[in-house]
């Protein structure tokens, strides 16, 4: 035997069991799923991004990705705000953009402005053409002419210009969102269910005009995004957001059957960081003093009385506008109310209210 053949024997390559590389596989892994998860949670996170995925945790619903359109039937996001303007006036808004998705994609916004020195609501609304292709990670990026809204990670911009009003307004998450429901789904009963979140307190700063009347404004919001494949014409509902002097902040909905009987009641009651579910069990919703429209002939009850005894809460919502009456029917065919409340009784605040789905026979 050579010296060559002694070396290639003394060197001879030994073959490796194939659990070696099944373990080595499943560590690799590990190590990644492990470097995925210091990634998420530790501070190594820029800080507003770990600010949204904390306020997530747990649930189907992950921020800052879901502020971004989703492939479903129908998806909205939709302001309320009360504002403040540096002389003294005041002023509430409402501003939603309705994507609609079915052969094609349709973006459709609906703005209202209340001038709550005169109690003049002015309103306006408008879609898109055809097909809109949306194209957005972790944000949202509407354009609907001289229309814009647009918002990433609880940094968001509105902007509205129209006949009669415009404003521009800029608006700053500062507290957590809060996730309704069970973990961010809500049951819709026949209208299958919806993925929903707020971020309920966002100062605003900006400026609003009527007509060549221009005023610096400050103020705060409510934002609402939800989600789904529920149909909204098998429902009609009550919604409340309310901001309370406490800082409590509380969302309702009473869920309509078209014979305006109440199927499906919860709601959210959110302090000091904390959300806690409510079912129905837990408060009573009682309609007051109601307000016909002139120009529809619907009747919508504006004053409502509101108990959680768990919470020692009991109080009265009241419309500030009573007409805040939004006629949609150029765009989303239905016509509802939308305006700002101002809360008494056991605890004082504001709040935006939405009433959909009442007729003129109600």
């Amino acid at each position: 035997m050579s010296n060559n053949n002694k070396i290639r024997r003394k060197y001879k390559t030994r073959r490796i069991p194939k659990r070696y590389f099944i373990f080595a596989g499943l560590l690799a892994i590990a190590c990644g799923l492990g470097v995925w998860f210091f990634y998420e949670v530790s501070g190594l996170k820029p800080a507003e991004v770990w600010f949204e995925t904390k306020a997530a945790a747990a649930s189907p619903i992950l921020l800052p990705k879901d502020d971004a359109p989703h492939k479903t039937k129908i998806e909205w996001w939709s302001y309320n705000g009360h504002l403040n303007s540096k002389s003294g006036k005041k002023f509430s808004f409402h501003n939603t953009i309705f994507l609609v998705t079915g052969l094609t994609s349709q973006i459709v916004g609906h703005v209202s402005l209340n001038d709550l020195q005169t109690g003049i609501h002015y309103t306006d609304q408008r879609k898109s053409d055809g097909n809109s292709t949306l194209i957005a990670y972790n944000r949202f990026d509407f354009t609907l002419g001289n229309w814009i809204m647009k918002g990433q990670n609880g940094a968001d911009e509105l902007k509205v210009s129209s006949k009669n009003f415009s404003f521009n307004l800029n608006l700053t998450s500062t507290l957590a969102p809060v996730v309704h429901g069970n973990n961010g789904l809500i049951p819709m009963s026949l209208a299958d269910s919806s993925y929903y979140y707020s971020r309920t307190r966002m100062p605003i700063s900006g400026w609003v005009k009527i007509g060549k009347q221009f005023e610096t404004v400050e103020g705060i919001g409510w934002f609402d995004h939800q989600w789904g494949n529920f149909i909204t014409g098998k429902l009609a509902w009550d919604w409340f957001g309310l901001q309370l002097d406490d800082g409590a902040d509380i969302m309702i909905y009473n869920l309509r059957d078209k014979a305006n009987k109440s199927i499906h009641t919860m709601a959210s009651f959110t302090q000091n960081g904390l959300t806690e579910l409510l079912s129905d069990a837990d408060f009573t919703l009682t309609p007051g003093v109601k307000w016909t429209s002139t120009e529809t002939g619907i009747t919508y009850p504006i004053e409502w009385n509101i108990k959680i005894p768990k919470k020692n809460v009991a109080i009265i919502t009241q419309s500030i506008v009573n007409n805040s009456e939004f006629d949609a029917k150029l765009t989303t065919y239905n016509t509802y109310w939308e305006g700002a409340v101002k809360v008494t009784g056991s605890n004082t605040g504001q709040g935006f209210m939405n009433l959909s789905g009442y007729t003129a026979k109600q």
